[in-house]
């Protein structure tokens, strides 16, 4: 594993260069928003509006990022596997308006 570089640190070092605000849920049910300053093997440092805060990432359950980052995270990774997975989700006209139910 010492070649590998995992898409969770991709995708942290990616928020950290662009200063892209994306929020963090822990298994508490605590949110933060904030921006990465930095991060390593356990833990990320993020600098929110009034502190910053040392985040294990063992209580991380996700990290919201937004749409343009994660579409430029898949140009960076190559796009085929991550347009597969687009694929899959309904578009933004679909999630709008509620299909009316047939019987």
């Amino acid at each position: 594993m010492s070649g590998e570089i995992s898409i969770q640190n991709q995708l942290l070092n990616l928020v950290r260069r662009d200063k892209t605000l994306i929020t963090i849920f822990l298994v508490s049910g605590k949110k933060f928003v904030g921006y990465v300053i930095g991060f390593d093997r356990y833990t990320v440092l993020l600098r929110c509006r009034d502190f910053d805060q040392i985040i294990f990432k063992h209580a991380i359950t996700n990290i919201s990022v937004p749409k343009a980052i994660m579409q430029k995270f898949s140009l960076m990774n190559g796009a085929d596997h991550f347009d597969a997975i687009e694929a899959s989700f309904p578009s933004e006209e679909q999630m709008s308006e509620p299909q009316p139910k047939e019987e």
